[in-house]
């Protein structure tokens, strides 16, 4: 594992697009491709960035109006992060993921004298979901969970995310019981079409959390291996799983952060 570097598990393949385009291209891109962030290249050089967490973040400008603009009238530019950081396809896994975790951001620009790929936080969990390590979701998890209600409106779910400082967010029902959970691809593409399967132009705004929360709830024992709950991520394709202690009484979340300081660990 330690010996492993960012060449070996980066993605050569890389999804781009041109600050030009269309919103709507990069998100039927990330849908097609079931990926979160695109490349945003300019003359073969990128420039940029783009991710759900990006789309989520505008789409709740103050501006009722620009919300309701047309997303095949947005360009890339207006909404993707400008700021790359990158990284040497020798440096070791543990040197990414601090890179990754000092950033808090999900993907790093793999270059040498070119680009070469990118790797993400996604690699990483694949990587280890195929790798046994003696590390337990207690040792990794984070104890903090947000919550919201299941009647929650979808601008208090976004204003909870924002406020906490955290991409997810747990749906309880009366009682206290936990639901579901909702992403920032819930946000983002939740409602990206309606029931009948027509593509919509507008992203509107669903009326209340249980509307787009994900479910069921999937949940790891807090002396679960970290690399069960990273195949069952792989394999559900979902960013994050909760945690239970003996009682089935939530105790912390074991989410994408937690697998890379899983990873350091054991580059230690």
């Amino acid at each position: 594992m330690t010996e492993m570097r960012v060449r070996d598990i980066m993605s050569t393949q890389v999804y781009a697009v041109t600050p030009g385009e269309p919103l709507s291209r990069a998100r039927n891109l990330m849908l097609r491709h079931k990926i979160s962030r695109l490349l945003v290249l300019m003359h073969d050089e990128p420039v940029g960035m783009l991710t759900k967490a990006d789309i989520t973040c505008r789409l709740n400008q103050a501006e009722p109006q620009w919300r309701r603009r047309p997303i095949d009238q947005i360009p890339v530019q207006l909404v993707m992060t400008k700021s790359l950081i990158g990284i040497y396809p020798d440096a070791t896994l543990s040197q990414a993921c601090e890179l990754l975790l000092e950033n808090d951001i999900g993907g790093l620009v793999v270059r040498d004298e070119d680009l070469q790929g990118i790797i993400t936080k996604w690699d990483m969990i694949m990587h280890i979901s195929k790798h046994p390590a003696d590390i337990r979701a207690c040792d990794v998890m984070s104890d903090f969970i947000a919550v919201v209600h299941q009647q929650h409106s979808v601008g208090h779910v976004i204003h909870t995310m924002d406020t906490e400082d955290v991409d997810r967010v747990v749906v309880i029902e009366y009682g206290g019981k936990p639901i579901g959970m909702i992403t920032n691809s819930n946000l983002a593409f939740g409602c990206a079409s309606d029931p009948r399967g027509r593509d919509k132009k507008f992203l509107e705004v669903p009326v209340v959390a249980e509307d787009i929360m994900s479910t069921p709830l999937i949940t790891i024992p807090e002396d679960g291996f970290v690399t069960d709950a990273a195949r069952t991520m792989v394999d559900e394709l979902i960013n994050s799983i909760i945690v239970i202690d003996a009682e089935s009484d939530v105790i912390g979340i074991l989410d994408q952060e937690s697998i890379l300081r899983g990873i350091i660990m054991l580059g230690e």
